[in-house]
């Protein structure tokens, strides 16, 4: 079950691969001295009410991967057609979609690299040396059990269009119905933001209070955003969700609900797990009181 090749899988094959799912999976629980049972990389793709779901849900999440990885070498090769003048100018550009998705910075922070550039090296008076974190999509949902309740509620809503595939990136999750992106998930402080590839006008005469960011390279595809911060928009989302099975022609077939959370972790752990990474910034002082 491994490679590119992920086809003409036996029911025999799913059966000998789900034995040895769950032995590992049962020694992980002992020697954890708990059941480890939904935290594998595989349980975002597991319907339990399936037969040999471990083994269909690795499998899943294998052609995932190989399909990203396809789509990776075109996205490359495309990128290397496309060089040259534009090459600063589509850096730039995505520098600026993960900044946005990945992180709130305050207005008076400066980069380190860009202004040890300018200073030579000193430190403006008035200004110090901190130390920041970027974070991926992943570790604030794993640091927030607010967000993830959210995230649970909105994202088996999405999964349950018929045909929507996820795939967890390091800003946001994006959903598609063959290549085409239909909708993506990214994180604030205390909010998740739904992009969804409806015209956010139409939007607005249908009475959702959603924002066009058609301007930004990156969310060209998905240009209606909306804000997620509790029950009340939860359910506003969802009725955006019809609105974009009707406008894609896609039926709302429903999916067994899965539970999204994930454990606690400190900044340590998601840093020595690549999920977070220091940089070192410069702010201005605040007076002490």
């Amino acid at each position: 079950m491994n490679g590119r090749d992920l086809s003409g899988i036996s029911q025999k094959e799913f059966e000998k691969q789900q034995h040895i799912l769950d032995v590992e999976k049962w020694l992980a629980s002992e020697r954890k001295g708990r059941d480890l049972c939904g935290t594998m990389t595989w349980c975002a793709y597991c319907v339990k009410a399936e037969q040999y779901p471990c083994a269909k849900a690795k499998l899943r999440e294998q052609m995932e991967k190989a399909m990203d990885e396809i789509v990776d070498e075109l996205v490359q090769k495309e990128m290397a057609r496309s060089r040259g003048n534009r090459a600063s100018d589509d850096r730039a550009e995505a520098e600026k979609e993960n900044s946005a998705a990945m992180c709130e910075i305050a207005e008076d922070e400066i980069a380190a690299e860009d202004l040890a550039r300018e200073t030579e090296k000193s430190v403006p008076e008035g200004y110090e040396y901190v130390i920041r974190y970027r974070r991926t999509f992943k570790s604030k949902l794993i640091q927030s059990s607010r967000l993830q309740e959210l995230y649970t509620g909105i994202k088996n809503a999405v999964l349950g269009l018929s045909g929507v595939r996820s795939r967890m990136c390091h800003a946001s999750e994006n959903f598609r119905v063959g290549e085409k992106k239909i909708a993506k998930l990214a994180a604030g402080s205390n909010k998740i933001w739904l992009y969804l590839a409806l015209d956010p006008h139409e939007c607005a005469e249908r009475g959702f209070r959603v924002q066009d960011v058609s301007e930004t390279r990156t969310h060209r595809e998905t240009p209606a955003r909306f804000k997620i911060t509790g029950s009340r928009s939860l359910k506003k989302a969802k009725e955006l969700l019809d609105m974009l099975a009707e406008a894609h022609s896609l039926a709302n077939v429903g999916c067994i609900y899965t539970d999204f959370h994930y454990p606690y972790k400190t900044d340590e752990e998601l840093a020595a797990e690549g999920l977070i990474k220091p940089y070192p910034a410069l702010v201005k002082i605040k007076p002490k009181k």
